[in-house]
């Protein structure tokens, strides 16, 4: 599928974007340039799961530097049947940012500095929405649109293993 992909950073205000630019460089200074993942719900005030066009302009943002937890958000936010009002929708978007979100993290599935980060992500509460999306998209698209047998595996083990009741720490970093 070829989508150009369109630019609405500039939905989000211009200090919370230089905000946003502290906590990227600070993550990936830690981490030698390689790795900016944002778990924590909430960035400056600002909460990333309320529908608003300045937060889909962050999430945007950190999704533009590979943020995984950033990417499933924005793409749950653009989803036209989601239930939220959030400002733009779009299946091809949501689609697009899903399957990056997914391929990232199958390809960090073994990187010890954050496997169990994302372990943890994907048993909290708040992913179950994406997993149910991604199920939906897996099964929607599966015949039309190639899609890795990894994430298709990867979300059938989510769906059987939901039940474990892991709580999704905040306070989690890339540091611990």
């Amino acid at each position: 599928m070829a989508l150009k992909t369109i630019s609405f950073v500039g939905l989000a205000p211009e200090k919370l974007l230089e905000a946003a630019e502290i906590e990227i460089q600070s993550q990936l200074h830690h981490t030698d340039g390689e790795l900016f993942l944002y778990r924590k719900p909430k960035f400056k005030g600002y909460n990333l799961l309320r529908p608003s066009a300045e937060v889909q302009g962050l999430l945007q943002y950190f999704a533009s530097i590979g943020c995984v937890c950033s990417e499933y958000r924005l793409a749950y936010s653009l989803l036209p049947n989601n239930v939220d009002e959030w400002p733009l929708k779009s299946e091809d978007l949501a689609y697009y940012y899903a399957f990056s979100a997914a391929e990232a993290r199958v390809n960090l599935e073994y990187d010890e500095r954050v496997s169990n980060l994302f372990e943890a992500f994907e048993y909290s509460s708040e992913f179950a929405r994406y997993r149910y999306m991604m199920n939906d998209f897996i099964r929607k698209y599966a015949g039309s649109r190639t899609i890795s047998t990894d994430i298709i595996w990867h979300f059938q083990y989510l769906s059987k293993h939901d039940d474990k009741d892991q709580e999704f720490s905040e306070n989690m970093t890339l540091d611990s």
